[in-house]
């Protein structure tokens, strides 16, 4: 391209300002919707794997990322019901790396990553649509033409949906909140993150920063009482949960967060000429392996490579996805897979989930399908 190349973005999320940087990085000229009035990122912590942290190094930021969060150098601790510890590792197998860090430090870190590299985030903008041309609806009407056009705007795009690109979006009738905690110098937690799996409730924590826990609660939909997290239903955990009740106790009775459910997104294409969807708009997914916003900031970065290499974009869009949706979509699925062992294995065989999992963890399928994500190196 003789001329700088534009490039319009809806939505400010992580998947979005990882794209928008990565386009800026490259020369592109870029420009990020976002619907509210300032930039803003939900949630408690994230666990940034391996194959996040490269793109991350990419972009130049992995040792802010690095400084802000807690290096995860001790595999968790996976609990049955009866706190007995269930082994998904081989002896043998390298650990990959891990950062678990905050969710609004991580997007802050991208954010300014991205302005200054020379990218215009305009807040108060909601995107209504766009067209295969490479325009955006905004409220007042079309916007002009874009050499590329990004729906980072979720798993309720309308960026997606005005190109009648999805196939199914599933409500998982399961879900989790995800909650800050006080972090105590003499927390056992400190040595190690856990996750413990009790009937159809999961508790997973982790150190996040030097004075705060991550905690995630996760049950199924028609789990009344373990999805009342605002306020807190401080009693109903501990019944299931009462190893970790000096924790639970540290939850606010009115928490900033609360149970939101799980989606799976599934897309006859993630492109339509210069458009293409990337994030929850493209493959949401459940969080069971910590991987929905690591894939999604990986493949905003490979995107940027792929159409930052050629003037016909929407070629670039369609190689893009045939070199990476396939391990996304596996991703998918395996996350999907493992929530429902956690959540909907019947309770009278609870014994035999336990047995079980630890003889498939030495299989190399099992292993491979577990990790296809992190251990994924893209082809572009």
């Amino acid at each position: 391209m003789s001329r700088k190349p534009v490039a319009e973005i809806a939505g400010a999320g992580l998947a979005g300002l990882a794209a928008a940087a990565a386009l800026a990085q490259r020369g592109w000229s870029v420009r990020v919707h976002e619907k509210g009035k300032s930039l803003r990122e939900i949630g408690a912590g994230l666990y940034c794997w391996e194959n996040a942290l490269n793109a991350l190094r990419e972009l130049g930021v992995y040792e802010q990322v690095a400084a802000t969060g807690v290096a995860s150098k001790t595999p968790r601790a996976l609990l049955d019901h009866q706190g007995m510890e269930i082994n998904l590792r081989r002896s043998d197998d390298r650990s990959p790396e891990l950062i678990v860090v905050l969710r609004t430090e991580l997007h802050k870190i991208l954010a300014e990553c991205a302005i200054k590299n020379g990218v215009e985030i305009v807040t108060d903008s909601p995107v209504l649509g766009a067209d295969a041309d490479g325009r955006l609806e905004l409220k007042d009407g079309f916007g002009p033409r874009a050499d590329l056009v990004i729906g980072a705007d979720g798993v309720f795009s309308r960026v997606r949906d005005s190109l009648k690109l999805a196939t199914e979006i599933v409500d998982l009738k399961d879900g989790c909140g995800r909650h800050l905690i006080p972090r105590l110098p003499e927390d056992g937690l400190n040595q190690r993150r856990i996750e413990m799996w009790s009937g159809g409730r999961r508790i997973g924590m982790a150190p996040v920063s030097k004075d705060q826990h991550y905690v995630f609660l996760c049950c199924p939909e028609s789990d009344v009482a373990g999805r009342t997290q605002q306020p807190f239903n401080l009693e109903a955990w501990i019944e299931t949960h009462p190893k970790y009740r000096e924790y639970l106790e540290r939850l606010p009775r009115h928490p900033a967060e609360h149970w939101r459910p799980f989606y799976n997104v599934t897309c006859s294409a993630w492109s339509k000429g210069r458009v293409c969807i990337v994030g929850d708009a493209a493959h949401g997914m459940a969080p069971n392996l910590g991987q929905g916003a690591c894939v999604a900031i990986v493949n905003a970065v490979v995107l940027a490579r792929a159409v930052s290499e050629t003037s016909d974009i929407p070629a670039a869009l369609r190689q893009w996805e045939a070199s990476e949706r396939p391990y996304i979509d596996k991703t998918q699925r395996i996350s999907y897979l493992y929530g429902s062992v956690g959540t909907r294995w019947p309770k009278r065989f609870l014994g035999l989930r336990s047995k079980v999992l630890p003889m498939l963890a030495r299989t190399d399928l099992f292993q491979h399908r577990l990790r296809v994500a992190v251990d994924h190196k893209p082809g572009i």
